[in-house]
């Protein structure tokens, strides 16, 4: 039996689950980054991004690949059946080191 209103989950809820590019792609989400900066929207390749087995876009920031921007992209995804897409940013996990390496 399926879930009740899956439109209803807020994303951060996902991360227990769906942690890694390998997990959000065998979930089918759909990726796009988008810059602060000068807006520009592009579909995320999940077969080239996840390069290792721990790859994490969950409160990721990236510089922006449109030549002269300087700004930095956020990563939004869609939770199938969603039709929307949301920021991906949930709290670091008690038993997770940051990106940085150091402790939350």
């Amino acid at each position: 039996m399926g879930m009740r209103n899956p439109d209803r989950i807020p994303i951060a809820m996902w991360r227990s689950k769906i942690e890694t590019v390998t997990d959000m792609r065998a979930a089918g989400w759909d990726v796009v980054s988008k810059c602060h900066r000068c807006g520009l929207m592009m579909a995320v390749n999940l077969r080239l991004v996840g390069s290792g087995a721990k790859t994490s876009l969950w409160n990721r920031k990236e510089p922006c690949r449109r030549i002269g921007c300087g700004g930095f992209v956020d990563f939004l995804a869609r939770v199938p059946p969603r039709g929307d897409c949301q920021q991906l940013t949930a709290p670091w996990p008690d038993d997770r080191l940051t990106r940085n390496g150091g402790e939350t």
